[in-house]
């Protein structure tokens, strides 16, 4: 488990639903950067991806429940703690160039999660500059 994860609390409901977010987030970006390189087939490729993400991120939000043999889906979101799932979200999703652009790190309101996710995007820019270097 990373320092962010132990951080958030670890395997939780609230962060199981923020990475399937993030993986949203992941999908469009990588879409959004195939547009503006001018490179159709892969938006085109990425186009399933994020069609599966977002069956994911829906089907994490909702849950098959049996009553009486009837089978149904209902939000369970309301179940989860909305600052918990927030503050994840935006930790998860700045993993991504999308996620930068779409949440600021001040959007994060703990101080540990949020230096933890500006540490680690401070390790990635310096592996980058050295691989550029």
């Amino acid at each position: 488990m990373t320092d962010l994860h132990t951080l958030l609390g670890g395997s939780t409901p609230e962060n199981n639903l923020a990475e399937e977010y993030a993986r949203v987030v992941d999908h469009f970006g990588r879409i959004a950067g195939a547009i503006e390189d001018g490179n159709l087939y892969y938006a085109w490729d990425k186009v399933s991806g994020l069609r599966s993400a977002l069956d994911a991120f829906e089907a994490r939000l909702g849950e098959e429940v049996t009553d009486d043999g009837e089978t149904f889906q209902r939000f369970a979101g309301r179940d989860l703690d909305g600052a918990k799932t927030a503050t994840a979200a935006v930790a998860f999703a700045r993993a991504y160039r999308a996620g930068q652009l779409l949440h600021p790190a001040e959007q994060i309101k703990d101080e540990a999660v949020r230096q933890a996710v500006l540490d680690g995007e401070e390790r990635t820019r310096r592996f980058r500059a050295e691989l550029d270097g």
